[in-house]
């Protein structure tokens, strides 16, 4: 089971936004364009241990706090919920939840707020279900779903990791925790009768025994001793008086109160993480935020290496406290979690997405009409995403961040176009500019096509005469022709007539690039042309300080993308 789609009315930032979810989604986007507020709806309606209720929502999370808007929420599953009120009645499927928080119209309490919820099926209508078996003769009896039974609620199994990272949320204690799920398997193998422990009886004979009934035997026998006179006389008051309140007989045998034993997932949820340092121990929940975040992180390993099943996971900015290394380590194990289980989460780090699962990045923006969601309009192509696995690159990824987006053919371009930016005094970080080598000419109509779907502005710097087609002039040709053509996509290109080594050597004079090359021997073409390009003595080529004012231009100079 997975979260199919999510549609949002007037919700924070969210004026108006429909999107089908991934069974791993990276939500990405710069600060305060509304990422948080995607999570947000989902986790206000679907993640509290009773429902949402009315007071779940304020006039702050109406859309620019407009009074006479009302906030719809509606999350859609696949495969459809199945649900029935009386057990021996056929299901009905339910394929989605809405949530409106809008006023009651009319009735004493008109004007006032209100959160109405819906169990709806297929057709958008609230299905009827069966209410009364109809014994002695009579029909059984049908009546549309009111509401979202909780029952209904629990089949979605919910969990979210917060930015705070508080351990105290992912302990078994809470409804809606990793570790929660992990020990209801736990304890759903505990209760298998093949699931034994060796005890000795009276005699010294070791025998096999239900671990369910050994765990019974010992909790009783706690219990036991647990029952002082003191313990023993508020047991008695609290059934005598109970019983006298309802008009019975305290002595009578018909009714007993007592209080009972633990049950084992009772055990279970009353666990805690302790750290013991050098013999001083302490609850984990109580430790600073870097290692309730280690603590966290390593029981959603956990939850992997158990292969827990069909829940939804929200998390916020996975990459927080965390080293690049292991950031690429814990992408990993959200893709294998996304496995079984559906991933949601929002990222600011280039290593939570990856260029060959395009299909799974959502581009979160913001304008003057609220926030707004671009998934790639690019069809889930096999053999494109096989080529882009072949030039997988962590920092090709980037693309997904950039403002503006410059694809190069190689390191040569990668490298010497920053230091040609900085000596013309543009800062290509600040403005959120990302030059992006593809591994080629060839390559550069894939990351063009899927820059283009993202409607992220895009250049394009292509040497006219490429090594990449040594032995067939003729299809370069045609090649060049087609990436000229991306300029009626709105796409910037810029045809290097000869080699880029030619550009910067005619910019420079013969003489001059003779004497900067000179000064930099031994160095790969790359490398030698980033040190001449940062060198004082290297005049700007004109065609370069073209494409970098594009990439990243001044305020008064800015022209619409």
């Amino acid at each position: 089971m997975r979260l199919k789609s999510l549609r949002v009315e007037n919700f924070r930032s969210l004026q108006t936004l429909k999107i089908e979810l991934p069974q791993v989604c990276a939500i990405v986007g710069p600060n305060n364009s509304g990422k948080s507020n995607i999570l947000e709806a989902i986790r206000r309606v679907l993640a509290p241990e009773w429902g949402p209720r009315t007071r779940d929502f304020a006039e702050d999370d109406v859309y620019l706090r407009d009074e006479t808007l009302d906030i719809e929420i509606e999350c859609a599953f696949e495969p459809p919920l199945e649900y029935r009120k009386l057990k021996e009645a056929d299901p009905v499927q339910i394929e989605r939840f809405r949530f409106v928080f809008d006023r009651y119209k009319i009735g004493p309490q008109a004007g006032t707020r209100r959160l109405e919820q819906s169990s709806l099926n297929a057709a958008g209508e609230k299905p009827t279900i069966m209410t009364s078996y109809g014994r002695k003769g009579a029909a059984p009896r049908f009546e549309p779903l009111i509401g979202i039974p909780q029952d209904l609620r629990d089949t979605v199994p919910l969990i979210h990791i917060g930015t705070d990272r508080s351990l105290r949320r992912q302990l078994p204690s809470a409804q809606y925790s990793l570790l929660r799920r992990i020990f209801e398997g736990i304890n759903e193998r505990l209760h298998d009768p093949d699931q034994t422990v060796k005890v000795r009886d009276r005699q010294g004979n070791e025998k096999d025994i239900a671990r369910i009934e050994r765990f019974q035997q010992l909790i009783t026998m706690a219990m036991n001793l647990l029952r002082t006179d003191e313990f023993n006389k508020l047991e008695i008051s609290i059934k005598r008086n109970a019983l006298e309140q309802l008009g019975l007989d305290a002595d009578a045998d018909a009714i007993d109160l007592y209080f009972t034993p633990l049950g084992t997932m009772d055990f279970y949820k009353s666990l805690d993480i302790i750290i013991n340092d050098h013999g001083f121990a302490i609850s984990a929940t109580e430790v600073g935020e870097g290692f309730q975040n280690a603590i966290v992180l390593a029981v959603l390993r956990a939850f992997e290496e158990t292969r827990r099943s069909g829940a939804i996971l929200l998390i916020e900015e996975p990459e927080m406290f965390l080293h690049p290394q292991m950031q690429r380590s814990l992408y990993k194990t959200l893709r294998k979690i996304g496995e079984t289980n559906q991933v949601i989460y929002t990222t600011h780090s280039p290593h939570f997405v990856s260029v060959p699962d395009y299909r799974d990045v959502l581009l979160v923006r913001r304008n003057e009409e609220g926030t707004y969601v671009i998934q790639s309009s690019l069809a889930a192509d096999n053999k494109r995403r096989e080529k882009l696995v072949k030039e997988l690159d962590p920092e090709r990824s980037e693309l997904f961040f950039a403002k503006r987006l410059l694809l190069v053919e190689g390191d040569t371009e990668r490298l010497s176009l920053p230091e040609y930016a900085a000596g013309l005094d543009i800062d290509l970080d600040r403005a959120g500019a990302t030059i992006v080598e593809v591994g080629g000419k060839r390559n550069l109509k894939d990351f063009a096509e899927l820059a283009i779907s993202f409607q992220i502005p895009t250049g394009i710097v292509y040497d006219k005469d490429s090594s990449d087609f040594r032995d067939n002039r003729e299809e370069e040709e045609e090649y060049n022709e087609m990436l000229d053509s991306f300029e009626e996509n709105g796409v910037h290109v810029w045809c290097l007539e000869n080699k880029f080594e030619d550009v910067v050597r005619a910019a420079a004079g013969e003489t001059n690039y003779q004497q900067l090359a000179q000064k930099y021997p031994g160095l790969s073409k790359p490398t030698r042309q980033r040190l001449i390009a940062a060198d004082a003595d290297m005049p700007i080529p004109a065609q370069f300080e073209e494409i970098l004012t594009w990439l990243a231009p001044r305020p008064e100079t800015k022209k619409d993308e």
